[in-house]
């Protein structure tokens, strides 16, 4: 076995069979359980002492006392240097005898060790061997062999390496290896080939090869004559609890010598076991009625105490009797589950425990949920289970735990906070309700939940406690009047996404374990509700409306500014910000209300914007959120609004506690400098729009035709408005259209130039009399134009589309390519992408639609082309009116003129 040393520098001078650098100096080393400290010195001696760990005393303890076992001093008799070690002959001064040493010089601070035995054979008196069988006498000798190096490694738990076998050293991480055991009665070949793999903790596939010699294919399920292979065997655990057979298992990296040394070392480690974190520690719950006080000590033991609660006091009073069982037991085995096909909470350990008074065999299987808290279910102690009948094994043992059963909960009784942001942050008034005492809401306008950090605290302590004021109700004898101060200990998530969240009341003190701990529960998509327990346990925690005390929080804004200052007049009105997906806006003299939606189930966010001081157009605003915990002060840049379009830039926010002392900084300086609006390149204004708007000129007019490039669903189809009826016109009962007469057409024409109607299938055929005979059809799509403006060199166009039942409003990019073409491309949303041009149809640039619009006006139409780029937004522009010339002269005809004069020579008769 390799011993490795760490090695410390040594300074010391004397002669003799002296050592030199890299032996010379103070090495450390973990040799079969014990703490050993070596010393090489220069002049030669050996200087060993072992020291045995216990009772949390560690090796470096310099009284010497009962830790220390051994102490081997000796020196040396000769060093040769080897090929690639060097070999020393030890003569032990006390033991009388002397020792070979490989010493294997791995780097500058280690070095590896293996060593013959000090015996009757190799003593100074009988001096029965030499030096070269000494050599070949090693006890503990370890052999490693590896064929590919893999891209893992394994970690001693102390200063040692000869408990790493391989670099996939663990029961989790198995690779297939071939072995050839021999089977001396078989009339043909007496050698078998198997290819073997462990599952899980308690199974193995075996395979065996048809001949001697297993095939390429051949793998630990393989059963095929394809393969090579002619069985397969599953292997599953059947050991009973006095059988004394563990298990053990090499999955043929390491070649082991002398593994019999070993054995009863595994034997030890299953039989018996020891506690360390997170299990290890001293704990409080409550169990069926009885109050537990739980100790996981670190050699193995379980001491647990059950109280009774009588007459009001608490498990820890000294004047009363009220011990009810106590339950001493200790570790017996102790294993880590874990299912990569389970969720994550249901990864546990396995306790095999052992009472030692009711001498009985349990099964616990423990949930280490936080930091602070161990959730566990138990196997019953009974006579199936008794050490002396022994009528079950572990596996059928942990099996009769019914997996329906509540858990008990256990909390640390030396907690330490946690951050409890991922359950409740913010500000909220709360109405609560009792199950028991009194049915009834209480709503009282001063209950507060304040889940908020101080200003100040650093960033790990952020959000690890909250209090609750709970308001009176005088029509409510179960509603109380109180402010605890709770601290988070974690929170985990079960497979059906509930979420619970440990608290520790911090203004009970430590004497009361009763009324310190609690447990609450909400989900994710109903944050608004939480079910709070009224003991130590989350047990009778079912859903957020089920429990035993009900609270329903409502979000509120954490203060109410003062404005002092004024928007423009026609800033009011209600708007949609397109940037916050469609944020529904409320505009006064004196405030911006913002509400959006934060998810699809979640409650809707309510931001207001109150007005502080005005400089040019920019706003310095001081902004609230309903739910948060601070005000923030943040400078809107507004450009003039034009048709029903609001443009602006928002400045990064900055917390208005820092400007409470306005003598010292103005926040209208710091907040509306240039810098605070970022540095990025690439940006662009904001886009507020009235809702509903107003119609406008579209920025172009005329007849076209169009063709369409885009997302699959995102097509302008075929459709009739409000309804699912497909179109009547082919093999319809009106019209009949040819199809070489059927197109797309884009149309903004006429008394119609604030809409776009858009036809997917439009009849440009003419009747005899030259009417149209698709006059009467109604457009797919009608895009009534509410504002359009230039930015960046690009045009850029706001539709509203009441028809659309997820988004009205619509963004373009629009360009005119030629005299007689018209390029668009629509966003995906709302607002236009950054990168979003008039060719763009692609979501990585924010868009789904591009449209080629084709001028295809005809003789009589009487549909222009005009073409605004949105350079000049501001002008007002109600009607065009198009006037049209014509070069040729009329004659007046002869008949023109003999009508003239008949009518003149009526006139004087």
């Amino acid at each position: 076995m390799f011993i490795f040393l760490f090695g410390f520098p040594l300074l010391s001078l004397t002669g003799g069979c002296t050592f030199d650098r890299p032996l010379l100096g103070e090495f450390y080393s973990y040799e079969n359980g014990l703490e050993t400290h070596t010393s090489l010195k220069e002049n030669g001696v050996v200087d060993r002492r072992s020291y045995r760990r216990e009772s949390g005393a560690g090796a470096t303890r310099k009284d010497g006392g009962d830790l220390l076992v051994t102490q081997d001093l000796g020196h040396c008799y000769q060093l040769t240097v080897r090929q690639n070690y060097y070999e020393l002959i030890y003569r032990d001064e006390d033991k009388s005898c002397f020792q070979c040493y490989q010493m294997f010089n791995r780097t500058k601070n280690v070095i590896q060790i293996r060593k013959s035995s000090c015996g009757e054979t190799t003593s100074l008196s009988t001096n029965q061997m030499n030096f070269d069988d000494l050599l070949m006498n090693k006890v503990n000798l370890l052999h490693f062999s590896r064929k590919v190096t893999q891209r893992k490694f394994a970690k001693s738990l102390f200063a040692e390496c000869s408990s790493l076998s391989s670099p996939t050293d663990g029961p989790e991480k198995v690779i297939i290896t071939p072995i050839i055991p021999e089977e001396v009665n078989d009339p043909y070949n007496n050698f078998k080939c198997w290819v073997y793999e462990r599952i899980d903790y308690d199974k193995i596939h075996l395979s065996r090869s048809a001949g001697s010699f297993c095939g390429y294919n051949q793998t630990s399920q393989s059963y095929e004559a394809q393969d090579g292979v002619d069985l397969a065997i599953t292997l599953a655990e059947a050991e009973r609890i006095h059988d004394d057979c563990p298990i053990r298992y090499d999955d043929g990296q390491a070649f082991i010598l002398f593994f019999i040394i070993l054995i009863n070392k595994t034997v030890k480690s299953q039989i018996g076991c020891t506690f360390d974190r997170p299990i290890m520690g001293e704990y409080y719950s409550y169990e069926n009625g009885l109050e537990s006080h739980t100790s996981f000590k670190e050699n193995g033991d379980i001491d647990r105490l059950f109280y009774r609660r009588e007459s009001g006091r608490g498990a820890t009073a000294n004047i009363i009797t009220v011990l009810d069982n106590h339950a001493l037991g200790e570790c017996f085995r102790l294993i880590w589950r874990e299912n990569p096909f389970d969720h994550i909470s249901k990864n546990h350990f396995e306790l095999i425990y052992r009472d030692k008074e009711k001498s009985c065999y349990q099964c616990y299987q423990i949930h280490n949920r936080t930091r602070n808290i161990l959730q566990f279910r138990n196997s019953e102690c009974n006579e199936i289970t008794s050490i002396s009948t022994n009528q079950m094994n572990f596996q059928d043992l942990c099996s009769s735990i019914n997996q329906e059963a509540d858990f008990d909960t256990l909390f640390s009784k030396t907690y330490s906070a946690e951050e409890c942001r991922a359950t409740i942050y913010g500000t909220y008034h709360f109405t609560y309700e009792f199950r028991q005492g009194g049915i009834g809401i209480c709503d009282n306008p001063i209950s507060r939940l304040v889940s908020c950090p101080d200003p100040g605290t650093p960033f790990e302590a952020v959000n690890e406690r909250f209090w609750m004021t709970y308001g009176y109700c005088r029509d409510l004898v179960s509603s109380i009047d109180a402010q605890p101060l709770y601290q988070c200990l974690g929170y985990w998530i079960n497979e059906k996404g509930d979420i619970f969240t440990a608290i520790a009341n911090e203004r009970v003190g430590s004497e009361r374990w009763y009324d310190k701990f609690r447990c609450m529960l909400t989900r994710q998509d109903q944050p608004q509700w939480f079910a709070k327990s009224l003991f130590a346990e989350c047990a009778r925690l079912y859903s957020p409306t089920d429990g035993p005390e009900k609270v329903i929080i409502t979000p509120i804004i954490p203060e109410v500014p003062t404005p002092t200052c004024f928007f423009p007049d026609n800033f009011t009105g209600e708007w949609v910000n397109t940037a916050n997906v469609n944020a529904r806006t409320i505009i006064n003299a004196t405030h911006i209300h913002e509400i959006s939606q934060v998810n699809n189930r979640g409650w809707l966010r309510e931001t207001y914007y109150v007005c502080q001081q005005i400089s040019r157009q920019q706003f310095l605003v001081k902004t609230v959120t309903k739910g948060e915990c601070f005000s923030y002060y943040i400078c809107f840049d507004f450009k003039d609004r034009h048709h029903n379009i609001l443009r602006y830039r928002k400045s990064k926010s900055f917390m208005s506690n820092v400007y409470d002392d306005l003598s010292k900084r103005d926040p209208l300086y710091e907040v509306c400098s240039w810098i605070s609006f970022g540095n990025d390149a690439n940006w662009k204004y904001q886009v507020f729009v009235l809702d509903p708007p107003a119609p406008i000129e579209c920025p172009f007019t005329g007849m076209w035709m169009f063709k369409q490039v885009g997302q699959p669903n995102s097509l302008i189809q075929t459709r009739i408005r409000g309804g699912i009826t497909p179109r009547p016109r082919d093999h319809g009962w009106y019209i009949t259209c040819d199809p070489k007469y059927m197109v797309s057409q884009w149309t903004i024409c006429g008394d119609q130039t604030k809409t776009m109607l858009a036809d997917r299938e439009y009849c440009r055929q003419l009747d005899p009399y030259g009417t149209p005979i698709g006059v009467y059809e109604q457009p797919d799509y009608i895009y009534q134009c509410a504002g359009y403006w230039r930015e960046d060199s690009r045009s850029y166009l706001i539709t509203y589309d009441r028809d659309d039942p997820y988004i009205n409003f619509k963004c373009w990019v629009y360009e005119r390519i030629d005299y007689d073409k018209i390029y668009l491309s629509r966003s995906a949303g709302s607002f236009c992408g950054f990168n979003q041009t008039s060719q763009s149809y692609e979501a990585q640039d924010g868009a789904d639609l591009k449209i080629e619009l084709e001028e295809a006006e005809r003789i009589h139409d009487d549909c222009p082309i005009r073409y605004d780029d949105g350079r000049n937004p501001w002008q007002v522009v109600d009607e065009f009116l198009f006037y049209y010339a014509s070069a040729r002269i009329i004659m007046p005809s002869f008949f023109t003129y003999f009508f003239l004069i008949l009518l003149i020579l009526n006139f004087f008769n």
